[in-house]
C-alpha cells in the first residue's frame, strides 16, 4: 500500500490492511514516517499480517509542487517490494502506483478516497481554499483516465463519484464502491453522561450537535448565524482546533445576539464520538460547494451520528441527501441559507413525532451500513484478480 497520509490519523486505510491481512495477504504499508525522533514510538499497530515500511516526510514532499504526482521516492521504496499488487491510496500516489506496476507486472489496485481532481487548494494569497486551477487540474485527470484505462481495480467511496467518473474519464468503466462507513461499536476510553446531562441543560432543550473538524471550508458560520431564526435550539459544538477558531465563532455568535447558546467543547478521541454524541437532538453537517469532491462527500460524521442515535441535518447535497431523505432520517438544507438552515431546524423543533420517527429510524439505517459488510468488498476485489504470478522481481 502507498500513502502520504499520517497513519495515526487515517482509519479507512487502516480498515482496508486489517481486512486484508484478516483474509491471508500480507500487508505492506509504506507511508511517511509519524515520529519526530527516532526513539519515539510510532503509535500504529495494525495487528498481525500488517508492517510499515516508513520514509520519511520529505519523501512526500512532492505533492506541494506541480504537478504533486511524481514521488521518486516513494517509487524506488515500492521497487524493494516484490508485490503481488500495490494498492495506490488517493490521486497522489496513483501515479507511482502506476509506474511501479507497470515495470513490475504486479496488479495495481487504485483507491481514490476523494476525487482529486475536482478537490480543492489552499490559495495563500487569498487565504482561502479554491478549486484546483487548470494548471494542476489537467495532469491529475489525465493520470486518474490512465488508471481507469490501466488499473487491475478502481475503488472509490460513493456512487456520485463512481458515475461521474465513467462518464467524464473512464469510458464507461466504472469505479468499485467501498464506502466510509466507520466501525460504530467499538469500546470508548470513557463512560459519557447524555449530552445534556454533560452540559447541565434541562431535557426539553433543543440540542444540535456538530461533531467533528472545524475552521475553513467547514460552513459552521451559517449554522451560527440560523441560530438567530431558531430561539429553541442551542448548537453545540465538538471538535479540534477550538483554540485557533472557537473566538471567531464565540464572536459572530455574539454579534448576532445567540452567544447563549452557543457551547464549544474539545474534541474527544475518534472511538469516543458514538458515546459521547448520545443525548442531543439531532447531528449537523455541511460543506461549501466548491467542488464535486465536497459536493459528493459522505463523510463519517453523518454515520456517527447515526450511530449515537441521532438524526441527521445535512446539507442538500446527492449522497448525504440519499443518507437523510431516502433513509427517512433527516431533512436537508442550502448550505449557504441560514434561513434554510433555521427552518430545519424549526421543523424538528416543532414537530415532536417527526422527531422521535426519525430517531427511531436510525437504528434501520444502520442495519444497511454494515463496515463489516463494506470493508469485505476490498477482500473480495483482491480475491478476484488472477492468481498467476506477473511481478518481474
Amino acid at each position: 500500500m502507498l500513502t502520504i497520509s499520517n497513519l495515526r490519523i487515517d482509519p479507512r486505510i487502516e480498515r482496508e490492511a486489517r481486512a486484508l491481512a484478516a483474509s491471508g495477504y500480507e500487508v505492506v504499508v509504506i507511508g511517511p514516517d509519524p515520529r519526530q525522533t527516532p526513539d519515539e514510538e510510532a503509535g500504529v499497530d495494525w495487528g498481525d499480517g500488517v508492517s510499515f515500511d516508513w520514509v520519511p516526510w520529505q519523501a512526500i514532499s512532492y505533492t506541494m509542487h506541480w504537478p504533486g504526482l511524481i514521488g521518486q521516492q516513494l517509487y524506488d521504496r515500492a521497487r524493494q517490494h516484490k508485490a503481488f499488487a500495490y494498492h495506490g491510496h488517493d490521486i497522489f500516489t496513483a501515479f507511482v502506483g502506476l509506474s511501479v506496476a507497470r515495470v513490475t507486472g504486479s496488479h495495481l489496485v487504485c483507491d481514490f478516497h476523494e476525487w482529486g481532481s475536482e478537490n480543492v487548494k489552499w490559495n495563500a494569497a487569498e487565504e482561502q481554499w479554491q478549486p484546483y486551477p487548470t494548471s494542476w487540474k489537467m495532469p491529475m485527470r489525465a493520470v486518474e483516465r490512465l488508471a481507469l484505462r490501466r488499473a487491475s481495480a478502481v475503488i472509490t467511496v460513493c456512487d456520485s463519484i463512481a458515475d461521474d467518473m465513467a462518464k467524464e474519464l473512464g469510458g464507461g468503466r466504472r469505479p468499485s464502491i467501498i464506502r466510509n462507513v466507520p466501525e460504530l461499536a467499538q469500546e470508548p476510553t470513557r463512560q459519557y453522561p447524555p449530552l445534556k446531562e454533560q452540559l447541565g441543560l434541562a431535557d426539553d432543550t433543543f440540542v444540535l450537535l456538530w461533531q467533528g473538524g472545524t475552521g475553513p471550508t467547514r460552513m459552521i458560520e451559517p449554522i451560527i448565524e440560523s441560530l438567530a431564526y431558531a430561539p429553541g435550539c442551542t448548537f453545540v459544538i465538538r471538535g479540534p482546533s477550538l483554540e485557533i477558531y472557537g473566538d471567531a465563532y464565540v464572536e459572530l455568535a455574539r454579534k448576532r445576539g445567540v452567544d447563549d447558546r452557543l457551547v464549544l467543547l474539545d474534541a474527544v478521541p475518534s472511538r469516543d464520538v458514538v458515546a459521547a454524541g448520545r443525548g442531543a437532538d439531532a447531528g449537523i453537517w455541511t460543506l461549501p460547494d466548491l467542488c464535486k469532491n465536497f459536493r459528493y462527500a459522505l463523510p463519517n460524521k453523518i454515520f456517527e451520528y447515526l450511530a449515537s442515535g441521532l438524526p441527521i441535518l445535512v446539507a442538500d447535497y446527492p449522497e448525504a441527501r440519499k443518507v437523510a431523505v431516502g433513509q427517512k432520517v433527516g431533512l436537508t438544507f442550502d448550505p449557504y441559507s441560514p434561513q434554510s438552515i433555521a427552518d430545519a431546524i424549526n421543523a424538528l423543533v416543532a414537530d415532536h413525532e417527526a422527531l422521535a420517527r426519525m430517531t427511531e429510524q436510525t437504528s434501520t439505517a444502520l442495519g444497511l451500513l454494515d463496515a463489516n459488510v463494506e470493508w469485505e468488498k476490498v477482500v473480495k476485489i483482491y480475491d478476484g484478480l488472477p492468481l498467476s504470478p506477473r511481478a518481474a522481481g
